[in-house]
């Protein structure tokens, strides 16, 4: 029977690559990893297993679980899983997250019968720059320049402003992690998210914002006014300006994802998030 225990410095090439052949989209992560909250499952000094868990607010906790080809159910996944589950409930999680693709059917049944429900569908979008279709919506800026909505940069001493409007653009939009109260981003959560960041601003209110960290979001009641449109066409036109070649995104939400795809986004994959209860 494999062996399980924390990741260590001799773990990290095999588990490295172990995770970047399932996960091939994440491997930079892999240079910053810490032994923290990382494990292994060991079989004849080989890594046939790796298991990561992290916070998520003050009660939650989200997964990474990755378990060899050959290895599968043979139980090394599901004495990792349960590992994972009892440090979070250990830290006060209430939940505990995992995500996996739509078409790992083998995951999802592993997760499914071992307490995991889904919560939403993120579809992944893509963007070939230079085909972009912008010129249709050129007219939109001016538009709710007349009812005094302004598309700016975000300025860099508005964390405050842009934690506000990211709580408020939230009302409505799909909650990988429900829960009964959510609780405010940290400035410490916010910062790495403001590169390349646009706002509305209607007065000295934020009404919504977009950008590659932050997503894209509108405070309720300013909604179906083409606001999520100009701020994506802002975005991908620095994109343009800059020589990016695509663009990538993902949202759970049908009008999100509608105004990618009129801006000439088109739908690669999906993610299924799903949660247990601790």
């Amino acid at each position: 029977m494999a062996s399980v225990r924390g990741l260590g410095p001799a773990d990290h090439r095999a588990a490295g690559e172990l995770f970047t052949a399932v996960y091939p989209l994440r491997a930079n992560e892999v240079g910053g990893w810490t032994d923290a909250g990382r494990y292994v499952a060991i079989d004849a000094d080989r890594v046939i297993a790796y298991a990561a868990l992290w916070p998520f607010q003050s009660d939650g906790h989200r997964m990474d679980l990755v378990v060899a080809p050959d290895q599968r159910r043979r139980g090394a996944g599901s004495r990792l899983l349960e590992l994972l589950a009892g440090a979070a409930r250990a830290a006060g999680s209430i939940t505990l997250q995992a995500r996996v693709d739509d078409t790992w059917r083998e995951s999802l049944a592993f997760l499914g019968n071992r307490g995991f429900a889904e919560t939403m569908l993120m579809h992944r979008q893509v963007l070939d720059v230079a085909d972009a279709t912008l010129e249709p919506f050129d007219h939109i800026e001016n538009t709710l320049r007349t009812s005094g909505i302004v598309i700016k940069p975000l300025p860099a001493d508005s964390l405050a402003e842009f934690g506000d409007v990211m709580r408020a653009a939230a009302e409505g939009w799909p909650d990988p992690d429900p829960r009964p109260v959510r609780e405010p981003l940290t400035d410490a959560e916010l910062e790495p998210r403001t590169p390349d960041c646009f706002v509305a601003v209607h007065g000295d209110r934020y009404v919504g914002f977009t950008g590659p960290f932050a997503g894209t979001g509108v405070r309720p009641e300013y909604r179906g006014r083409g606001i999520a449109t100009a701020l994506k066409v802002r975005a991908v036109r620095l994109a343009r300006s800059r020589g990016v070649v695509a663009m990538a995104t993902s949202s759970g939400n049908p009008a999100m994802l509608s105004v990618n795809e009129r801006l000439g986004f088109r739908r690669t994959t999906t993610e299924v998030r799903l949660v247990r209860r601790l």
